[in-house]
């Protein structure tokens, strides 16, 4: 019997295609659908209603309302479950008596994962560029993403760490909460997620506002790295539990 390995390069690429689309289907599957549709009407209505009032955003009310906002309730809620569907479900314990290793699978769909939150801020960044004000949008993919990978990371952790993905929901709806309550004070700062380097102030130094963008994208992307890393650190203390 061939393994992968001994593949032609053609059917290696098939191969890799067909197991993307199979960890697609259950990352996501006919829930996205419906998340997809209710992205798209909140921000039909958002659109609809600036155009109606004639109000104009700031970069950073369009970055929070339209792009981060959206992109961060898609992120938290697929998560939700990336872990915790296995545990709600009753077949955790299954895993590890498997050859198969969890970490893999959980990896590869946290991945895709990530994938289909990168997709989904594209586009909202896109339809903001076209819309509403002008962004550079590959560079403004690279400031919203690290929050993203922030919070999903977060979400995995208090899944594994809560067995729920309810709790894990709950929980990282807290840590928004907090956030948000302090956003008016540290919106301007290096520790805030949501940081926006694209509303530099007049009075800033454009070294010392570079400097702080790149020490706050790299820290929250390492942050998110470093939550589901615990994350499965977690789950691998449980696995010997049960060896």
């Amino acid at each position: 019997m061939k393994t992968f390995h001994d593949l032609d390069p053609r059917s290696k690429i098939a191969v890799v295609l067909l197991y993307a689309r199979m960890n697609l289907r259950v990352v996501f599957g006919r829930k996205a659908l419906y998340c997809l549709a209710a992205t798209a009407v909140y921000f039909a209505i958002f659109y609809a209603v600036l155009a109606r009032t004639g109000q104009s955003l700031t970069v950073f009310q369009a970055l929070a309302w339209l792009i981060w906002l959206p992109a961060t309730i898609f992120a938290v809620l697929f998560s939700m479950e990336t872990i915790a569907q296995e545990q709600d479900a009753g077949i955790l314990e299954l895993f590890f008596t498997v050859s198969v290793s969890p970490y893999r699978l959980w990896i590869i769909r946290f991945i895709a994962l990530l994938l289909g939150v990168c997709v989904l801020a594209l586009g909202l960044i896109a339809l903001t560029d076209l819309l509403v004000l002008d962004l550079p949008v590959p560079l403004t993919l690279v400031y919203v993403f690290p929050p993203l990978l922030f919070f999903a990371g977060l979400t995995v952790l208090f899944s594994a760490m809560f067995k729920s993905a309810n709790a894990a929901g709950l929980c990282t709806a807290a840590v928004l909460a907090f956030v948000l309550i302090t956003g008016e004070g540290l919106s301007e700062t290096v520790v805030y997620p949501y940081f926006n380097p694209l509303a530099k102030p007049m009075d800033a130094e454009t070294f010392i506002w570079v400097r702080a963008t790149v020490y706050n994208k790299i820290a929250f992307t390492l942050l998110g790295c470093v939550w589901f890393w615990r994350a499965l650190r977690w789950l691998d203390k449980r696995e010997r539990l049960l060896k």
